[in-house]
């Protein structure tokens, strides 16, 4: 028996396995403008199937985590969409059948929003938030489709990621730099992984409705909350009640010579003061 958890609200739904294709757009499309993108994938005009599959490849296996919970917003299509992405992605495009289920299509509906959250390690909540039962996968270009039931443990078909779109040096970078320090800070706390939206779907208060039901959950839970972020995110973030912990500079290598920052902040729960959730928005 699961502890109680907030209702979804509006069109915030838990994430299927069939919304993976989609959720990949989606994420490419919102990361681009993050200076972490750049940083990160300075080869993403010439790899921008790569970058597809590697952004479907980290929400599938968050999706697949039980101590995980991600959380989509769907929104009526914009069959113009592509014309708000960077021009690599927009020709590299998938069409609508190939990236959003038909039972959306037919609503004329689409996922424009997707916020992953992990839990703790041992958690009572483990496993509460993972979807169940038999779904559809269509995996863009691939052309492949499965039915896989959670319960029996069918494997998802392989979806290749290659990374070439990624730089080595960035990598290491990051995990020599920024990741100590996340874990010198947000020891022992959740963690809110990725939080994305669609620019074709922009101010209509999407990020915020997936953002309120962790707020909720974190004062249910009386625990508190992190983010580690682009200095893009602090102004949304700080309007959310989050104070700067600290910023960690990540240096620059001759590709992207210049240096990435992150901004770490915490947000606490009524009674609660060591106990945080980590949240990292790139």
């Amino acid at each position: 028996m699961f502890p109680p958890a907030p209702p979804f609200a509006g069109t915030v739904r838990l994430a299927k396995l069939a919304d993976i294709p989609r959720i990949g757009v989606v994420a490419a499309a919102s990361f681009y403008h993050s200076s972490w993108f750049q940083y990160e994938r300075p080869y993403y005009e010439k790899y921008p199937f790569d970058t597809l599959s590697s952004y479907r490849d980290s929400f599938r296996k968050a999706i697949q985590d039980p101590d995980s919970v991600v959380l989509v917003v769907e929104d009526s299509l914009d069959q113009n969409e592509s014309q708000h992405v960077y021009d690599a992605l927009a020709k590299a495009y998938p069409p609508f059948k190939e990236q959003i289920p038909d039972e959306c299509l037919k609503k004329r509906k689409a996922v424009v929003s997707v916020a992953a959250f992990s839990l703790l390690p041992g958690s009572s909540r483990h496993g509460q938030f993972q979807p169940q039962g038999l779904f559809l996968l269509n995996y863009d270009f691939l052309e492949w489709k499965v039915n896989l039931n959670l319960d029996d443990g069918t494997k998802l078909p392989d979806d290749p990621v290659n990374n070439r779109d990624i730089n080595p040096t960035a990598t290491e970078n990051i995990s020599k730099m920024l990741y100590p320090k996340e874990v010198e800070t947000f020891k022992h706390h959740f963690v809110i992984d990725m939080m994305v939206t669609h620019p074709a779907y922009w101010r209509r208060g999407h990020a915020s409705a997936t953002t309120k039901w962790y707020l909720e959950l974190s004062e249910l839970d009386h625990v508190g909350i992190g983010v580690s972020g682009a200095p893009m995110g602090k102004i949304f973030f700080s309007s959310l009640g989050f104070k700067e912990s600290s910023t960690v500079e990540v240096p620059g290598y001759p590709e992207h010579p210049e240096s990435v920052f992150a901004w770490l902040g915490l947000r606490e729960a009524r009674g609660t003061s060591s106990t945080s959730i980590q949240c990292v928005v790139l």
